[in-house]
This record gives C-alpha cells, sequence and structure tokens, in this order.
C-alpha cells in the first residue's frame, strides 16, 4: 500500500463519522464514498498507460492504487449495517472468499491480453484500460445499488441490526 493509500485510509473513518453526525446517510456518507473510490481508481487507472511524463504517472498510479485502499473498511462498514450481528461473521468470510476471485481472473485475462497484443507494450496498456473499465464500470454500479438502510428495512432489520431469534 502506498503512503497515500495509507492517509486515506486513517481518513476516511473520521469522514464518513463526522458526514452521519451531520445527519448524511449511510448510502451516501459511506456507499458513495467507496462508490467514488472505485471510481477514481478505475479512471485513474485506465488514463495512466496513456501518460508518458512520469510526474502525472507516478500521481495516477497513486490515485489508482491508493484510493481503492479506502473501499475495503467502508465495504464493511456498509454491510454491517444489513446483516444481523449473529450472521456477521459469516458474511464477512463469504464475501471475503468471493472478494479473492479478481485475483484469480486478472493474472490470467492479463497475461492474454498482453500476449494477444502487438507489443508488450500495447498489451499492457490494453490490460490496464480494461482494468480501469471494470472498475469505473463497477463503482458507477455500486453508486446506484448501495442502499443501506432501505435494504435494512425490507429485510426488517430497522436501524440497528438486531440477532435473528430462531
Amino acid at each position: 500500500m502506498s503512503g497515500f493509500g495509507l492517509v486515506l485510509l486513517l481518513m476516511v473513518s473520521p469522514f464518513v463519522d463526522a458526514l452521519k453526525a451531520r445527519g448524511v446517510s449511510s448510502r451516501w456518507s459511506s456507499g458513495a464514498a467507496q462508490s467514488i473510490a472505485v471510481c477514481v481508481a478505475g479512471c485513474a487507472m485506465a488514463a495512466f498507460s496513456f501518460v508518458d511524463a512520469s510526474g502525472p504517472r507516478l500521481v495516477l498510479i497513486a490515485l489508482a492504487f491508493g484510493s481503492i485502499a479506502i473501499t475495503i473498511p467502508l465495504h464493511y462498514m456498509t454491510t454491517a449495517e444489513v446483516v444481523p450481528p449473529a450472521q456477521r461473521g459469516a458474511v464477512f468470510g463469504i464475501v471475503a472468499g468471493v472478494g479473492t476471485l479478481p485475483g484469480l481472473v486478472a493474472p490470467f485475462l492479463s497475461g492474454h491480453l498482453i500476449d494477444a497484443a502487438g507489443t508488450p507494450s500495447s498489451g499492457c496498456t490494453t490490460a490496464f484500460f480494461v482494468a480501469g473499465a471494470v472498475m469505473l464500470t463497477a463503482g458507477t454500479f455500486a453508486l446506484a445499488a448501495i442502499r443501506p438502510e432501505h435494504d435494512a428495512r425490507r429485510l426488517g432489520l430497522g436501524s440497528d441490526p438486531q440477532p435473528s431469534r430462531s
């Protein structure tokens, strides 16, 4: 993780807490924050292959890999709002397992894109552009789909999820 990512990671919790203290919903305080972070990372990832100067390229790399770091704690905060405490461990385990799938697919896909390209450089450009496009698509979808308060009400959890009684 970069120093930039560490700074963002340390700032995210107080930022979200301040927004919630001002009455901002979880959808916008943590859901939008993680969605926007993924979109920013995706745009930076797609763009840095097209930038030749080392200074701007370094900034784009820091944005791409640093801003994505804040999504993990925000994801767990958002998930905790819609999952009863008794089931959180199991859900977090499943989410962590599913979260490793891109790490299995991305190297294969990137290698294929690099091998299929005319030059390794153009293959890397394509691979980074595809990764950025996927991130931008996922971030945009998440911005529309993350609605913890709505989901908690729909699941009968109210605003403070309680363990289910069997």
